[in-house]
């Protein structure tokens, strides 16, 4: 009995991988971060190397490093409304 619960494990493993998104990293999966700048500290992203990414409830975060996080996770509303600080409005049709 012993020898059919390895593959059963191994299944089951695999099942849970492939459910998870296969162990990847999924900071791709949120909305696009609209910034070229660190969320937290305003650096240039890319300065630091390469770009701390994750997703915060849906949203896309990028910071220059890993030692924003901190920070971010203090205050997430404060860096959250630069976002929308630094959104460009779509253009609007001239009224006819």
């Amino acid at each position: 009995m012993k020898p059919k619960l390895l593959p059963l494990l191994v299944v089951t493993v695999a099942v849970v991988l492939v459910a998870c998104g296969g162990g990847k990293d999924n900071a791709a999966s949120g909305k696009p971060y609209p910034l070229k700048t660190c969320i937290v500290s305003d650096e240039k992203l890319g300065s630091m190397g390469e770009p701390y990414v994750f997703v915060h409830e849906g949203q896309q975060i990028k910071l220059c490093c890993d030692g924003c996080l901190k920070d971010f996770k203090k205050e997430p509303a404060k860096y959250l409304a630069k976002l929308t600080a630094g959104a460009v409005p779509a253009p609007v049709a001239p009224a006819k």
